[in-house]
């Protein structure tokens, strides 16, 4: 005959829970008495081991006392600490992750900000820094630095894991993966920029702002409930940019060639990631704009439609899956050099004259551009980008080395662009690339 199978704590918790039915059934003390032999808690040990069990209270508390800790949430929500009541660990970090996030909006939205990415960056870190301690800490998960068996201590503090190191305990797991990358994006960034003034910077990063600051909502309000959530204070910022303007795109790609080179290739390496994570609104936020008409029938610019990640109704995702287009990963920095700036760099390393006209031909010859007469596109992306607010082409550097390869020779210069080549003013005239 099989032995009969030990029942869990779980198991238990249910069927005494069920005993007692809310009073309808036996009375706690009887069930402790048959369940463990002693009554004597007066169904103290009953609640307290259902509680752990199932997360089910049994007690009923009184209006005051729900009263006073109804208002001792408000304060906690407000990001102070109630009289008299000793703060844990996990909630000052709580409530210290929520005030730099707070302050790096203010940052963000200050219309006087001159160092608007950098800041945002630097408290937005520190931010996640210690919403993750507040999580480890509530979970007893270890979050010090262990050396030899032994906390580090630095100035009479136990020294905390690197930012880095804290979100993979706190957000483990490929459901996380985007929000560990829009974490990481920021810590390259906080360290690339802290101590460096790059405006062109701030248009750029917005996608992964917004995502940023939906993670942290949810996270906040997922583990320490809605009492804690961000929402109620914050506002859509009003601003004044040239949405109309169609030299506004072209004027931030420049700005943004200005910017290092380290900058940009931080920057660059979001197109070199999978679709998939481009794709993770956790990652980086996109936002769709869906030209309305008014009752008065005039046109407004656009309205933009704000939908938390993961809350994006069916129809509509798949309605965006079809007409949204991510890169390819081996596609590399996106195209961002005007013609103009084509043609010079040819002038350079070539040895026949070159000018935009030869350009245009030869890109049209390579397929990048249609031919006259068919409407403005690009045609291969790999080399080559149409900017419809702008007008204009640009390119990468893929496409100058390329057409470096072809309109070396006379032989490919006259293919490529209709006409016979003719020396450059320095007199080169050998088919050698320089």
């Amino acid at each position: 005959m099989a032995e009969e199978r030990e029942e869990t704590d779980v198991e238990l918790a249910e069927r005494l829970f069920a005993e007692w039915d809310e009073g309808r059934g036996t009375a706690k003390s009887e069930i402790e008495r048959q369940a463990w032999g002693d009554g004597s808690s007066h169904g103290r040990r009953f609640d307290r081991f259902v509680r752990q069990q199932l997360g089910v209270s049994t007690t009923k508390r009184s209006k005051q006392t729900d009263r006073i800790a109804d208002l001792e949430q408000q304060v906690r929500s407000l990001g102070s600490h109630p009289v008299g009541v000793d703060p844990t660990q996990t909630e000052i970090q709580l409530q210290h992750g929520r005030a730099a996030c707070l302050g790096a909006l203010h940052v963000w939205n200050d219309p006087d900000a001159g160092f608007r990415t950098g800041g945002f960056a630097l408290q937005f870190v520190t931010a996640w820094n210690s919403l993750a301690l507040a999580l480890l800490q509530r979970d007893d998960i270890e979050w010090r630095k262990i050396k030899d068996g032994v906390p580090v201590v630095r100035d009479g503090v136990e020294q905390s894991l690197d930012t880095a190191d804290l979100i993979e305990l706190s957000f483990p797991g490929n459901e996380h993966a985007g929000l560990r990358e829009n974490v990481r994006f920021w810590l390259d960034l906080r360290n690339a920029v802290a101590h460096r003034y790059l405006p062109a910077l701030d248009v750029s990063v917005i996608p992964h702002a917004q995502a940023g600051l939906l993670n942290f909502e949810r996270v906040v309000v997922d583990e320490f409930g809605e009492d804690y959530q961000l929402g109620d204070k914050l506002s859509v910022p009003l601003q004044l940019s040239g949405f109309r303007d169609p030299d506004v795109l072209a004027s931030r790609q420049r700005a943004q060639r200005a910017l290092p080179l380290d900058v940009q290739a931080l920057l660059g390496r979001v197109t070199d990631t999978t679709p998939e994570l481009l794709a993770d609104e956790t990652f980086m936020m996109r936002v769709a704009f869906v030209p309305v008409v008014t009752s008065s029938g005039r046109n407004p610019d656009a309205v933009a439609y704000f939908v938390r990640p993961g809350e994006v109704p069916t129809e509509l995702a798949e309605t965006l899956a079809r007409y949204v287009i991510l890169p390819k990963a081996a596609r590399g920095p996106r195209p961002n050099i005007g013609a103009k700036e084509v043609v010079a760099e040819l002038q350079r390393r070539i040895p026949f004259r070159f000018n935009t006209h030869d350009h245009a031909a030869a890109a049209r010859h390579l397929g990048v551009r249609p031919k006259r007469g068919e409407a403005d596109r690009a045609l291969d992306e790999l080399f080559c980008d149409y900017v419809t607010a702008a007008k204009i082409y640009v390119y990468n550097q893929q496409w100058i080395d390329r057409l470096v390869d072809v309109l070396s020779t006379p032989e490919g210069f006259r293919e490529a662009t209709g006409r016979d080549p003719l020396p450059n003013d320095d007199g080169r005239s050998t088919g050698a690339s320089t």
